[in-house]
């Protein structure tokens, strides 16, 4: 008794079906690509609404942290220095 895959069509966009493909590749592959082409355009669009209200809000986001005291103006953990003093023998771990 014959396999009764063997009767389909062996013709997707890569090439040959082999085994690592699935049943549903031959119509999934093409219409992929198909949106992929087709709504590229929308999502310039949206892109480009959408990445000037996102770095606002980053920037909000940093604002809001450096006032509260996570971080400083230049990106670095805000508050007291924790380690690089110097070690003398009342401090000899240099904290």
């Amino acid at each position: 008794m014959s396999n009764p895959f063997n009767k389909l069509p062996d013709n997707a966009p890569e090439g040959p079906l082999d085994e690592d493909k699935g049943l549903l590749s031959v119509v999934g592959d093409p219409l992929g690509q198909v949106l992929d082409k087709g709504l590229k355009p929308l999502g310039s669009i949206t892109g480009a609404v959408g990445k000037p209200a996102g770095e606002a809000s980053m920037a909000v986001k940093e604002q809001a942290k450096m006032e509260a005291g996570h971080k400083t103006q230049d990106d670095k953990p805000g508050g007291e220095r924790i380690g690089g003093n110097a070690q003398t023998g009342q401090n000899p771990l240099g904290l």
